[in-house]
């Protein structure tokens, strides 16, 4: 019994190594036949003018077909991390100033050499499949400076009030074709919700982006979310301002100066001044049978409110009529 289990053994090794040496010579001559694979391949220009830019997006990729030995394609599939950036096809740009349609399939069989393959592997280019076209637009490169907008939502515990956010900078250069460029006032940051807040924070915010051919630099900005107490303060000696007095009279305002009390951020109305604070008499409004008159109050917009004024009404006083 031992015996015949010794020989199958040795007869079902004798099989074994003669499958494996026959898939070898198999796996030999069909590693050694042409196969064509169809793979996408980085597209990349160079020599792009100076002062030049995209006017209009260039797909990343072309999808091509490649002829080559099996086993030059099985090393791909095995090692394909490996040789990622051994794949390109390139565009000359260097003699293009403003537009030009390139059929791809024609420029690369007649420019063999722009399809940049491994040189360790046996490939060769057969044909663009898609795009077959590429329009390139070029445009003027252009950089200006555009402020930053918040788009930071705070909010505070009960008496206590959000005062902004101070960028730092408060301001971008952004980079581009010029009708792009042109068209950005702003940039505004990514979304966010503060809450809960009774005391001034720093952040930092990425910087949105939504066009691919502008560049932003920096990508990313710091700020301060200033947050105050809310207390309030009188102002005096407010200057009381007269509008749309006509030139044949002469008019006055009694009394010249009013105070009122300010209501807002703890650090902001101690530097109010008078002057900052806006008490307008509107003459368009005066009628020679009315005597007092209520002011127009204009506070700064960081300001919560006001309250107080004194006096709340003010005489308005034709002194004399010119003929």
């Amino acid at each position: 019994m031992n015996q015949m289990l010794t020989i199958n053994t040795t007869k079902f090794k004798r099989i074994a190594y003669s499958f494996v040496i026959a898939f070898v010579f198999w796996f030999f001559i069909k590693s050694e036949e042409t196969y064509t694979v169809n793979l996408d391949i980085p597209l990349v220009a160079r020599n792009l003018q100076e002062q030049k830019t995209y006017k209009e997006e260039v797909p990343e990729n072309i999808f091509v077909t490649l002829k080559g030995t099996g086993r030059s394609f099985m090393w791909l599939r095995l090692f394909n991390n490996f040789y990622n950036d051994d794949f390109k096809a390139v565009i000359d740009l260097s003699s293009i100033t403003d537009e030009y349609n390139f059929e791809l399939d024609s420029y690369y069989k007649d420019n063999p050499e722009k399809i940049v393959l491994p040189s360790s592997l046996d490939l060769q280019f057969v044909e663009v499949l898609n795009p077959r076209n590429v329009q390139i637009k070029l445009q003027r490169y252009m950089v200006k400076k555009v402020p930053v907008q918040s788009q930071i939502l705070v909010g505070t515990k009960p008496g206590y009030i959000d005062v902004g956010v101070k960028f730092s900078p408060d301001s971008i250069s952004i980079g581009g074709p010029e009708e792009a460029v042109n068209d950005i006032d702003f940039v505004l940051t990514e979304k966010d919700t503060l809450t809960g807040l009774i005391s001034s924070i720093n952040g930092s915010w990425i910087i949105l982006n939504p066009n691919k051919l502008v560049s932003f630099d920096p990508k990313k900005i710091d700020g301060l979310v200033n947050v105050q107490p809310i207390s309030e303060t009188i102002i005096t000696n407010i200057p009381v301002q007269l509008v749309n007095k006509p030139n044949d009279v002469n008019v006055f305002v009694n009394p010249a100066t009013v105070s009122l009390t300010i209501v807002g951020g703890l650090e902001q109305i101690a530097g109010i001044l008078p002057e900052d604070i806006d008490v307008i008499i509107n003459f368009d409004f005066w009628n020679s049978e009315k005597q007092f008159y209520s002011p127009e109050i204009k506070l700064p917009d960081y300001l919560i409110e006001w309250k107080d004024l004194s006096p709340n009404n003010l005489e308005i006083l034709v002194i004399k009529e010119i003929n």
